[in-house]
């Protein structure tokens, strides 16, 4: 009795072994399968980081040219208040009865 006792733990075991192997296997298998799918969320991931800095450059550049533009409206109105002011120096320092007499 005995030894058909240590007969079938000796199977049971080897059996246990059997399925441990199996599943070993099959968990190789998963972490093999997660790491393509790591790599391929990487690559997404690496792509959308490519694409953001590419817009952000886009954006960057966009508002130089927007911002030297007003700078040059700016000026041109700057020089305009400027030239009126001298104007209008001009025209003060000649005094009230030039000007009627200009504009008659």
């Amino acid at each position: 009795m005995a030894t058909s006792t240590n007969k079938l733990d000796k199977m049971q075991s080897e059996t246990e072994i059997a399925i441990l192997q199996i599943q070993v296997k099959n968990l190789e298998e998963k972490i093999g399968e997660l790491k393509v799918d790591l790599k391929a969320l990487h690559d997404v991931i690496e792509s959308n980081a490519d694409e953001t800095r590419q817009m952000l450059k886009s954006m960057r550049e966009q508002d130089v040219k927007e911002h030297s533009e007003l700078a040059s409206k700016i000026s041109v109105l700057e020089k305009w208040r400027w030239m009126m002011m001298g104007a209008g120096i001009i025209i003060g320092s000649m005094g009230f009865p030039t000007l009627t007499a200009l504009l008659k």
